[in-house]
């Protein structure tokens, strides 16, 4: 029942929704910052590049609006890592529905945001973000 009540209880949360807000704030921000950047560099690189922004984008709002933390040096590298393993479901989530269920790359995000964004915010709420590390 305790298990019940913190899963409600995280992912009910304003901070949850702040969360969600902000992920779709950084989809928005790394599609357009890719674009731009594909200007003056090679697709490929451009993407990574507006992935890169974004991130840095979202740790900022994360630090302030989500978490209301002071941003850190410490924080950022942290919030970068924490997204390793999002990147690892979006990767495995996106290549079993393209190539075994065959859905389009739409449906395949979706279900790759739904799968990693709950993981994500845990990870980023304990390890990135958590008061008791400085």
């Amino acid at each position: 029942k305790d298990f019940i009540n913190k899963i409600i209880h995280t992912f009910l949360s304003p901070k949850f929704l702040g969360f969600c807000v902000t992920g779709a704030i950084n989809t928005f921000n790394a599609a357009f910052f890719s674009w731009l950047a594909h200007y003056i560099l090679q697709p490929n690189i451009a993407a990574v590049a507006g992935y890169i922004i974004s991130l840095t984008i979202g740790f900022f709002l994360n630090s302030k609006v989500v978490f209301k933390s002071q941003p850190s040096f410490r924080k950022y590298l942290r919030f970068l890592l924490a997204y390793v393993p999002n990147f690892i479901i979006y990767f495995l989530v996106t290549f079993i529905t393209i190539n075994t269920l065959k859905l389009s790359q739409f449906w395949a995000t979706v279900l790759a945001a739904m799968a990693g964004g709950p993981v994500t915010f845990v990870i980023i709420k304990l390890y990135a973000f958590n008061n008791n590390k400085k």
